[in-house]
C-alpha cells in the first residue's frame, strides 16, 4: 500500500527490515546489534507516492507547499551521460506517469534551461514521464552509435518514440516497483504498458507493409529495441513459438533478409546491421537451430568492405564460429530428437571433428589479429566462449547418447576421451566467461558508477552468464557464481531477464543425459 503521510525517516536497511530504527547518528544501534553497516538516512525531502486519483491530486494541489532547504537542490538521483553531452538527472516517478522535480537543480536538467542561480523550488513541479523517456534510453545506450544516430536523424512521433517510452517505462518500473508502486499502480503501469507496446507493434507492421519499410533504419532500430525490451521482461530462456523474444529476433533476421548487401557496403549499414545480427546469432544459439542461410553472403560482403571498422574484424571472425557451431548444435538435436542410434554413430566423428576445428580456426586468426582489452571486444570473446560452452554441452550430449549403443564403431574409451576433452573446453570457456564479466560491470559492483548506461552493458553480457548457469556441463561452482552475477544485475539494473533464468527441460533421450556406466544426479 503507498505511503500516504510522512516519509519514514528510519535508515534504508531498517525501513528494509520493517523494524523500528533509533535514528542515532551517524549510524543506528540496531544495524550495529544486526551486526551490517548502518546505510544512512535518506534525504527528508523525498516526495511521498501517492494513489493516482484525481481528486487526490487536486487535494495536493492546494496544500501549502513545504519549504524546501538548500541541501536538497543539490541532490539529485542517479546521473548519466545525456544525447547532449551534459548531465541528465532522473527525478521521482510517481505512479500516475509523472516525474516530480523537488528541486531547481532537477528542473534544469530535465528542460535543458540554465537555472542554477535560481531559488530552490517551493513545491514539486510534475511533468509527464513520456518527454524524458528518449533521454533516458539514449542514456542506456549512449555508447552505441546506432541508436544515437538513429533519434537524431527519426524526430517524428514514429515507432522509435513510441519503442523509447515502452523501453524507459519498464526500466523505470522493473528499478522502483520492489518498494515505490502499490499493486494498483503496478496494474496500471502494467496496462499502459501494453498500450505503448501495441502502438509500436502496429507502426512497425504498417512500415513493413510498404515497399521501402523494410530498408528504413528506425524500422530496424526499433524492433531491435522491443528484443532489448524482452530482456527487461525477461522472455529470452523460453523458447515456445510465441515466445516475444524470439519473435521479435526472427523479426530481425526477416529485415535484414529483405535489406539484402546493399546497406553493408557502407559504415552506417554495416553499424546498423551488427547489434540486430548479433541478436540473431543469440536466439540460432538459445533455440538449437542453424544461422541465417543469408549469413555467409553477408560476411562476404562486409569483408570486401574495406576499411573495417575498429573491431569488426573480430565480430567477423565470432560470427562465423558462431555459424558453424549452430550448424553442428542442429545436426546433433535433430540425431537426439529422433533418437537415430545408427546415424548419430556414422555422424559423430565428423560433428566432432567440425567442432574442434571451428575452435582451431579461430584461435588461428586470433594469433594474426591481437585482440584488445576493449569492453566491446570483452564482450565480443564473452559471445565466442558462450558459443564453446553451448557447442561442446551439446556434443557431450551426443556423446553420452552412443555410450548406450552397444554396435557403435567408435570405442568407448575414445568416447570417454572425446567427451573429457568437451568438459575441458567447456568449462574453460566458462571461466573466461565469469572472468571477463567483472571489467562491464564491475563499476557498479565497487560502486563507482550506477547510470542508466550500464544496463546496456548488463544487457550484453545477460546470454553469456545464462548459458554458464543453465548449460550442466559447467563446473557446479561455475554456475552458481553465473546465477549470483545474474542476480546481482537483476537487483541493480531492473533486468528481469536475470531474475528469471532458470534451465528448462529439453526434449532429449535420458540416454543423451548420462553416459554409461553414470549415474544421473537429475540433471
Amino acid at each position: 500500500m503507498p505511503n500516504t503521510g510522512r516519509p519514514s525517516r528510519d535508515c534504508h536497511l531498517c525501513r528494509q527490515r520493517r523494524v523500528k530504527c533509533d535514528l542515532a547518528r551517524p549510524a543506528c544501534q540496531r544495524c550495529t546489534k544486526y551486526g551490517a553497516q548502518c546505510p544512512g538516512y535518506r534525504d527528508q525531502q523525498e516526495l511521498v507516492f501517492r494513489n493516482a486519483d484525481p481528486t487526490v491530486v487536486k487535494k495536493r494541489k492546494k496544500r501549502v507547499p513545504l519549504p524546501q532547504s538548500p541541501s536538497s537542490s543539490e541532490s539529485s538521483s542517479s546521473s548519466s551521460s545525456s544525447s547532449d553531452g551534459g548531465t541528465f538527472s532522473a527525478p521521482n516517478l510517481t505512479p500516475n506517469g509523472d516525474f516530480v522535480f523537488t528541486s531547481s537543480t532537477d528542473l534544469v536538467l530535465a528542460n535543458g534551461v540554465n537555472c542554477n542561480a535560481l531559488l530552490p523550488l517551493t513545491r514539486p513541479v510534475f511533468e509527464h514521464w513520456t518527454s524524458h523517456s528518449i533521454p533516458i534510453l539514449l542514456d542506456v545506450y549512449s555508447n552505441l552509435d546506432f541508436i544515437k544516430n538513429m533519434y537524431r536523424d527519426y524526430t517524428d512521433d514514429g515507432p522509435l518514440v513510441w519503442a523509447a517510452h515502452l523501453f524507459s517505462r519498464t526500466y523505470v518500473t522493473n528499478l522502483q516497483y520492489s518498494t515505490a508502486l502499490s499493486r494498483d499502480a503496478y496494474a496500471d503501469t502494467q496496462r499502459e504498458l501494453g498500450g505503448y507496446l501495441g502502438k509500436t507493434l502496429n507502426l512497425v507492421s504498417e512500415a513493413l507493409k510498404t515497399p521501402e519499410g523494410a530498408q528504413r533504419d528506425d524500422i530496424l532500430a526499433t524492433v531491435w529495441i522491443l528484443t532489448n525490451y524482452e530482456l527487461l521482461v525477461g522472455s529470452l530462456t523460453r523458447t515456445e513459438v510465441l515466445s516475444p523474444w524470439h519473435l521479435h529476433a526472427r523479426g530481425l533476421y526477416s529485415i535484414l533478409k529483405a535489406r539484402g548487401t546493399g546497406p553493408l557496403y557502407t559504415s552506417k549499414g554495416r553499424t546498423a546491421f551488427w547489434p540486430a545480427y548479433s541478436m540473431v546469432q543469440i536466439q540460432a544459439l538459445v533455440s538449437n537451430t542453424e544461422c541465417p542461410a543469408e549469413s555467409n553472403e553477408w560476411l562476404a560482403a562486409i569483408e570486401r568492405s574495406l576499411p573495417l571498422h575498429p573491431g569488426e574484424g573480430l565480430g567477423v571472425a565470432i560470427s562465423y564460429f558462431i555459424m558453424k557451431v549452430c550448424t553442428v548444435q542442429a545436426r546433433i538435436f535433430n540425431l537426439l530428437r529422433r533418437r537415430d542410434f545408427p546415424a548419430a554413430s556414422k555422424e559423430y566423428p565428423e560433428l566432432f571433428a567440425q567442432m574442434k576445428a571451428a575452435e582451431q580456426e579461430f584461435e588461428d586468426w586470433v594469433e594474426s589479429n591481437p585482440i584488445g582489452n576493449h569492453v566491446l571486444e570483452i564482450y565480443a570473446i564473452s559471445l565466442y566462449q558462450s558459443a564453446i560452452v553451448k557447442g561442446y554441452h551439446v556434443m557431450q550430449l551426443l556423446i553420452n547418447f552412443l555410450t548406450h549403443y552397444p554396435p557403435c564403431p567408435i570405442p568407448l574409451e575414445q568416447l570417454h576421451e572425446d567427451r573429457k576433452f568437451s568438459i575441458d573446453a567447456a568449462q574453460t570457456a566458462a571461466q573466461g566467461i565469469l572472468e571477463g564479466v567483472p571489467r562491464v560491470i564491475g563499476p557498479l559492483s565497487s560502486g563507482q558508477e550506477k547510470s542508466p548506461k550500464m544496463v546496456f552493458d548488463a544487457l550484453r553480457v545477460i546470454w553469456p552468464l545464462i548459458c554458464v548457469y543453465v548449460m550442466t556441463i559447467c563446473r557446479a561452482e561455475q554456475r552458481l557464481a553465473a546465477e549470483g552475477l545474474l542476480f546481482y544485475i537483476g537487483r541493480e539494473l531492473g533486468v528481469r531477464q536475470a531474475l528469471n533464468t532458470y534451465p528448462e527441460g529439453l526434449t532429449i533421450p535420458q540416454e543423451a543425459k548420462v553416459p554409461l556406466g553414470e549415474v544421473s544426479l537429475g540433471v
